[in-house]
C-alpha cells in the first residue's frame, strides 16, 4: 500500500512539473527594443537585446552587444532583470505577452524621474 501510494504521488509530481514546465514561455532569442528614459524622454533609435538561458538556470540579458548586462527570472508573465547600466543598478518588471513581445518598467538608482520604459520585440 505504502508502495502504491510513493509511486502515485511520484506519478503525480511528475505530472505537475511537466504542466508547469510547459507554461514558462521561451523568450531566448534576439529582439529589437525601444523606450523611454527615467525622465520620459524617448530614445533616439531601437538597439538589439539578447536573451539567453544561463548554466545557473538565470536568464541572461544584454544589450547593444554587451554594453549593458543583466541577469533575470521568469515568475508567471513576469520577467523580472536586475542589470547594470551606465554604471548604476536598475531593475526591469517586463510583462511577457502572448505575441512574444515584451513590455515593462524600469528604474535605475539615482536618476531623476520615476521610471523607464521599454517594448521588446522579438526578431
Amino acid at each position: 500500500m505504502i508502495r502504491t501510494l510513493m509511486l502515485s504521488t511520484l506519478v503525480v509530481s511528475g505530472l505537475a512539473s511537466s504542466a508547469l514546465a510547459q507554461s514558462v514561455p521561451n523568450i531566448a532569442g534576439t529582439y529589437s527594443y525601444n523606450g523611454t528614459d527615467t525622465d520620459g524622454s524617448p530614445y533616439s533609435d531601437s538597439g538589439t537585446l539578447v536573451v539567453t538561458p544561463e548554466k545557473s538556470g538565470a536568464i541572461g540579458v544584454k544589450w547593444d552587444g554587451g554594453d549593458y548586462v543583466g541577469v533575470g527570472q521568469i515568475t508567471g508573465n513576469i520577467f523580472a532583470v536586475a542589470a547594470v547600466a551606465d554604471g548604476k543598478n536598475t531593475i526591469m518588471l517586463m510583462t511577457i505577452n502572448p505575441d512574444g513581445s515584451l513590455k515593462g518598467q524600469w528604474w535605475r538608482r539615482t536618476d531623476p524621474g520615476s521610471k523607464g520604459t521599454e517594448v521588446w520585440t522579438k526578431k
